[in-house]
């Protein structure tokens, strides 16, 4: 079976084939810390996280580099407000956005590089080049990419420069010579964060820090370039028409999640409506409540958040729930032998229809269904009077772990308390997978049998050892 993922650039799905057959480089724009991230942030945050674990599940290694922007107008601004420098702000704002995430249950990328730290020389060299190949000009201290120099621009985004000029303008402060144009370098001003360049001391403009530092931390070429619809464009547009001006081919899958909504408009401070993440989870204090809520929509469609909708993943969270239980009660601790080929192969086809649904651009609805039908069965196992009963529940146990697995669910704390306990449980779980690889099965049968005594059972699987909390 083969991953397809929907391309943005192509506005078709494609058979996902990365670079390197054993490797998958990924870069996803990440934050600009300037307040509490929203539900929005986490739909986008908790895509790309399901994304790259079911990477891994199929056997990849992934390098996954998520930016900071912490220099930005936005950033600038609220600073102003608070009377605050805009790096005090910016250090605050990441800080929240790290708690919230990880409340989540989210995993942290391979790299995460700042703005700030990669303007001078990364930025400036960039731009530089930009200048030397005639794509880009200087304006009084600012610096524009001039877009009728480089053909194909629009392509990503699939607009025309006829499209684009009817809603281009101008601001009074601005020196671009067309309306199209757009900064890569803006000259200080006073009160502002500034770095020295050639053009004299100022800032550069956001698209910028996208295209260098993905291609510094993966290469001038690399897999996949993800974030959320709305930054198709003019972000990502003008992140393709920089590097590739530069000589570089850039990214070559494209993956865009949709907007979220909130009871049928977009969130605004204005309307009443906006909820932060911390708001969410706070409310519906599972974390995994909210991710059920997302994997019922396809991560390309618009997601409607209401309470109506939560507590229906509550429901679908309860369901899953009522079958380890069940099981607990059953089972207890059995040894995963015994069955026939018939039995086994019924249980292992719901873990071909998972991996079928989510090589299907990540069709998380379905393959949530696919789980639910699990479940089912699940419990149809346990109910039966089939001698073979143990064998099968455990199979269909052990894959429904796998697999929620693979979607982030039963893993995460929902305090602060809760993740230094999983930190630890992770810690305790990669010191016995060393044990079990030095074949010193005292010591990792001990560890087994310390995390069972203290509410946690594991479940070993091809794919690494998952873990859950006894019901």
């Amino acid at each position: 079976m083969s991953l397809r993922l929907y391309n943005t650039l192509t506005r078709k799905l494609e058979e996902f084939q990365p670079l390197d057959s054993k490797t998958v480089r990924m870069y996803v724009c990440g934050p600009t810390v300037y307040d509490d991230p929203h539900i929005g942030h986490a739909r986008s945050a908790y895509t790309f996280d399901v994304l790259r674990r079911y990477l891994e599940f199929k056997g990849f290694q992934v390098t996954f580099v998520r930016n900071v922007t912490d220099v930005d107008d936005k950033i600038i601004n609220r600073a102003n407000e608070l009377k605050e420098t805009p790096a005090t702000v910016a250090e605050r704002y990441l800080k929240r956005y790290h708690e919230t995430m990880d409340r989540l249950g989210l995993g942290r990328p391979t790299e995460e590089p700042r703005a700030t730290a990669h303007v001078v020389p990364g930025m400036t060299d960039f731009i530089a080049k930009l200048l030397i190949t005639g794509v880009a000009y200087e304006a009084g201290g600012d610096v524009y990419f001039a877009v009728r120099k480089f053909p194909g621009y629009g392509k990503l985004s699939n607009r025309s420069l006829d499209e684009l000029q009817a809603g281009a303008r101008v601001e009074p402060d601005e020196r671009k010579h067309d309306p199209l144009d757009f900064a890569l370098w803006k000259a200080a001003k006073p009160g502002e964060p500034s770095w020295p360049s050639p053009w004299g001391p100022g800032r550069p403009g956001w698209h910028i820090e996208c295209s260098e530092m993905s291609t510094q931390y993966l290469g001038d070429e690399f897999d996949i370039h993800g974030g959320g619809v709305d930054l198709v464009f003019p972000h990502h547009e003008n992140e393709v028409a920089q590097a590739q001006a530069a000589g570089k081919p850039f990214a070559r899958y494209w993956v865009h999640n949709g907007l979220l909504t909130v009871k049928g408009e977009k969130m605004s401070k204005s309307l009443g409506n906006y909820l932060t993440l911390e708001q969410a989870l706070n409310e519906y204090p599972h974390a995994d409540y909210l991710k059920i809520f997302f994997l019922k929509t396809h991560y390309r469609s618009p997601a409607d958040y209401s309470s109506e909708r939560m507590i229906e993943a509550k429901k679908n969270w309860v369901e899953f729930s009522r079958f380890f239980q069940h099981y607990d009660q059953v089972t207890g601790n059995i040894s995963p032998t015994g069955g026939t080929d018939t039995q086994r192969a019924e249980i292992y086809l719901r873990r071909k229809m998972f991996e079928e649904a989510m090589d299907d651009d990540l069709n998380t609805p379905k393959a949530l269904a696919v789980l639910f039908d699990l479940v089912n069965l699940g419990h149809q196992i346990l109910g039966s009077k089939a001698s073979m009963k143990l064998f099968m529940a455990k199979w269909a146990h052990d894959i429904l772990i796998e697999c929620a697995g693979v979607l982030g669910l039963f893993r995460q704390g929902t305090s602060e308390e809760d993740l230094a306990t999983v930190r630890e449980l992770e810690d305790k779980i990669k010191e016995r997978d060393i044990a079990r690889k030095n074949r010193d099965y005292v010591k990792a049968d001990a560890i087994r049998n310390e995390l069972i005594f203290r509410g946690f059972l594991l479940t070993d699987t091809p794919n690494g050892t998952f873990w859950r909390r006894r019901q």
